[in-house]
This record gives C-alpha cells, sequence and structure tokens, in this order.
C-alpha cells in the first residue's frame, strides 16, 4: 500500500468541487442540446452538437498548467486514444439519436444505467473489487430504470409511444457503448505503465474525436445542416455555451476517473438523471409529453435517488475501514469520501 502524505481536505474538496460542476454542466449540456432540438438546430443526423463536445474538450489546451512541476507530459498512447475516440464518437451519436426520441427526462434515466454496465466492465476487466453494499446500490439504481423503462410504455398517443420505445432501446445501446469508453478512459488513466494527465488525454481523446466526427458530418450531415437556423443569433450562443459547458464537464470528467474511478462517476450521471427529469418538465413539458414528469417517473426517481446514496456511503464504508484504491505507484490517489 502507497502512503500518501498530504492532508485530505484539500483533495477532497477537489473532488467535491468537479463532482458539483460536472453535474452542472452535465444539466445544461443535456437541456441545452434538448432546447437547440425543439428550435429545429439540432438533431441525430446533423452531429453538431457531437462536435461541440469534442471541441471543448480540445479547449482544455487553452487552460493554464500548474506551475509545480508535478504534471509531467507523458507519452500518447495514441492507438488506445484512437480506439477510445472512435467508440466515443459511435456511442455519442448513438446516444444522440436516442435522446431526441425520448426527451431529455427519460434519456438521462436510461443514461444512468451506465453505472450497473460499467461496474461490470470495471470488475471484469479492470479487476476492481466491490464490497456487496456496492452491489446492492447499483442493484437498485438498475430497479430503478427498469421502472422508468415501463412507466415509458404508458405515455399518451401525442407523445408516439413506438417512438419512445426505439428510443429507449436505441440509448441504451448507445450507454453501453459509453460504458467501454469509461472502462478505457479509466484503464488509461489507472493501468498503464506510464498514464497521461487527465487534460492530457482529454485533449487527445477530444482531438481525435472532432477529427473523426468531421469527416463523418462532411460525408452524412450537409445536406442536413443546410436546412438549420444556425444563424439565428440565440442557437449561435447557445451553441459556444455548450462549448464552454463541454470543457469544464469533461476536464472534471477525467479528474474524476482518475481519483474516484469510472463506477463512481457513472453514479454522479445517475444523479444527474433524476435532476434532469425535473427540470424538463418545468421547460419542456407543455410542448412535448413525453418530458411530462409523472408517478411513474417519480417514482424511479426515488429509486434512483436512493441507490446513489447507498452506493455513497458503502463506499465511504469501505473507505473508513482501510481500504485505499491506489492505481500506480508513482500516482498520488484520493478516495472519494
Amino acid at each position: 500500500m502507497v502512503e500518501v502524505h498530504h492532508s485530505p481536505e484539500q483533495p477532497n474538496r477537489l473532488v467535491l468541487w468537479n463532482q458539483f460542476i460536472f453535474l452542472l454542466t452535465g444539466l445544461f449540456t443535456t437541456l441545452g442540446n434538448q432546447w437547440l432540438h425543439y428550435k429545429g438546430a439540432a438533431d441525430g443526423r446533423s452531429m453538431i452538437t457531437i462536435l461541440v463536445v469534442y471541441l471543448g474538450m480540445v479547449a482544455v489546451v487553452l487552460l493554464p498548467r500548474k506551475a509545480d512541476g508535478k504534471d509531467i507530459v507523458q507519452p500518447v498512447e495514441h492507438k488506445g486514444v484512437i480506439l477510445i475516440a472512435a467508440l466515443d464518437v459511435f456511442g455519442n451519436l448513438v446516444l444522440t439519436v436516442g435522446q431526441f426520441m425520448v426527451g431529455s427526462g427519460l434519456y438521462q434515466v436510461i443514461y444512468a444505467s451506465i453505472v450497473g454496465i460499467t461496474a461490470v466492465l470495471s470488475w471484469g476487466f479492470l479487476r476492481r473489487a466491490f464490497n456487496p453494499g456496492q452491489w446492492a446500490a447499483v442493484v437498485v439504481i438498475m430497479l430503478g430504470l427498469s421502472v422508468s423503462a415501463v412507466g415509458s410504455a404508458q405515455l399518451p398517443e401525442s407523445a408516439s409511444d413506438h417512438n419512445v420505445m426505439v428510443g429507449f432501446g436505441i440509448t441504451f445501446l448507445g450507454t453501453c457503448i459509453y460504458s467501454s469508453v469509461y472502462t478505457l478512459n479509466d484503464y488509461m488513466l489507472s493501468s498503464t505503465k506510464r498514464p497521461m494527465l487527465p487534460s492530457q488525454q482529454c485533449f487527445w481523446v477530444g482531438l481525435y474525436s472532432s477529427c473523426i466526427c468531421l469527416g463523418v458530418m462532411i460525408i452524412v450531415a450537409l445536406p442536413t445542416l443546410r436546412t438549420m437556423p444556425l444563424s439565428d443569433p440565440g442557437v449561435i450562443l447557445m451553441y459556444l455555451s455548450l462549448i464552454g459547458s463541454s470543457l469544464g464537464h469533461n476536464v472534471t470528467y477525467f479528474q474524476l476517473l482518475e481519483s474516484t474511478g469510472a463506477v463512481a462517476t457513472g453514479v454522479l450521471q445517475a444523479l444527474r438523471a433524476v435532476m434532469v427529469f425535473g427540470l424538463s418538465h418545468i421547460l419542456f413539458c407543455k410542448g412535448d409529453a413525453a418530458q411530462c414528469f409523472t408517478m411513474g417517473k417519480g417514482f424511479a426517481t426515488a429509486i434512483v435517488c436512493a441507490g446513489v446514496v447507498g452506493f455513497s456511503y458503502a463506499k465511504a464504508n469501505k473507505a473508513s475501514h482501510g481500504f485505499q484504491r491506489v492505481r500506480n505507484p508513482i500516482q498520488e490517489e484520493v478516495e472519494l469520501t
């Protein structure tokens, strides 16, 4: 076991700050994308909302670096980064189509299943150990998601039942793809001999993903882009805001992967899901019945929240019994409490 010589207060504060920014920017991105969709300025075929995510990742190069000499740039694992970038673009495309079919509220709850899928992948491929309480919490979260799926089948006819159910399947497929992205990023930051810095990996994944995304857009998206109101000042401002939101979201995402791991980061997505439910009802329910908050969604929200709290408690209890997860001897590990 590697002894950590610094006081835990400052790292824990940093983790909490990263979690707050991760949640806030995640909420803004999801709701902003939905707003653009209703304005006719985004859909699954245009891919422009996907490109915005990667431009935000590349923008990490504009942030100042620490001058303390501790952050040493490591050689880039280009093959691994390209694989992650390709899966990221494909998963993002599938998820975008799914979101526009089911609406931002239900989308986020389906996407929260990334907790369970990532837990299984981390256990199977990264040999990460979870205590019974953590596994129980994952099961509870998945139960909440299944309740939301049943609720989606009870929408009124105006909400296009068939499209919502198809969108549910598409969103779940995209979530499975993105779980593999979480796991691979976690592996790159924790299990390689010379792991890259979180900001370094954010930049390179964003750069390769931008190139792949632009190549696909040139082939399939140009006709769709010509019909969209992309010159509207409100639309331009929203896209610029989404680039800034993506920058904050992805910087904290990679830092959280390094400090807390893929599963704990996935748990935050479940919390984000239930928060989007309420906000989507306030913002979009009048124009889209699929966004309205129902009893079924409320029940699912309560179950998912219970699972998130249970996972956090089980993880804290695990840490209090002397467990400390150390990824690499040259890294200092910060455990989420």
